[in-house]
């Protein structure tokens, strides 16, 4: 059995992950405001932008095949129930 990410688990850790790097970035952008930082802390700030962009990427991606593998074993079982009740008769019960 394969294992599954749930999708409440992969929205949780996906905007845990991202208000952690949206904090980061706050701090450090606060941190690095006056002085001789600012150019890298700018740097830094963007880098973790993206990289929060990515992994809200991931995540959705997760998501998304998660909820369509799900949806693509509910077909098949509901094609098996139909081809089962095809070839039930009335008279066999």
């Amino acid at each position: 059995m394969r294992s599954r990410l749930s999708p409440k688990l992969a929205l949780r850790l996906g905007s845990g992950f991202a208000v952690f790097l949206f904090m980061l970035a706050a701090a450090l952008s606060l941190g690095f405001k006056a002085g001789a930082g600012y150019e890298w802390a700018l740097h830094a700030v963007f880098a973790l932008g993206v990289t929060a962009l990515l992994a809200g990427v991931l995540i959705a991606w997760c998501i998304t095949r998660a909820l369509a593998r799900s949806a693509r074993d509910a077909d098949l079982v509901s094609q098996r129930l139909d081809r089962v009740f095809q070839n039930f008769k009335a008279s066999d019960s």
